[in-house]
């Protein structure tokens, strides 16, 4: 089993960013939100992210449960600005010194295509903020937690991990 965990709302504050580079207080206060989006093609903007207070209490104490080789990335590059993206993604990790194992670094707008291990069909972990991609995993197999860190609470995160982890 491998916990995968997102960026874009989990670990990086996409939507605190996003106001930010359109000056706004609220990104929901951005006018047209999809040729915002598009105007973030090409630029660092995934860099510019900062992270949630609890991010590295988070990716600490996964990489403590399961060890180097039980956790991972699964983020979701921009539409139309993948290698860019992944490329931004990966310098803010790095900077950010959170690095699982390069083969659980995983960058793809599908991710529901890594919900059971490929070997012996054991259920993965996602730890999403988007709720249709927390479908998408549980309904190929995995199990999904939804989790987004600029509201719920990283205690409750703790202990489902736990009880899934004792469980498997």
């Amino acid at each position: 089993m491998i916990i995968y965990l997102d960026m874009d709302g989990v670990l990086a504050d996409f939507f605190g960013g996003f106001a930010k580079r359109f000056g706004k207080d609220h990104w929901k206060m951005i006018e047209n939100k999809e040729k915002a989006i598009t105007q973030l093609q090409g630029t660092d903007f995934f860099n510019t992210l900062e992270m949630f207070s609890s991010t590295l209490e988070l990716v600490d104490f996964v990489q403590g449960l399961v060890g180097d080789d039980g956790w991972g990335i699964n983020s979701s590059p921009l539409r139309g600005d993948r290698d860019n993206s992944v490329y931004w993604k990966r310098v803010w990790l790095t900077r950010n010194f959170i690095m699982p194992k390069v083969e659980n670094l995983i960058f793809t707008g599908r991710k529901e295509q890594y919900a059971m291990d490929k070997i012996d069909g054991t259920p993965n972990v996602l730890i999403d903020d988007k709720p249709s991609n927390v479908g998408r995993w549980t309904a190929k197999g995995g199990i999904g937690i939804l989790y987004q860190a600029n509201q719920d609470s990283l205690v409750m995160l703790k202990q489902k991990l736990i009880g899934i982890v004792e469980n498997s």
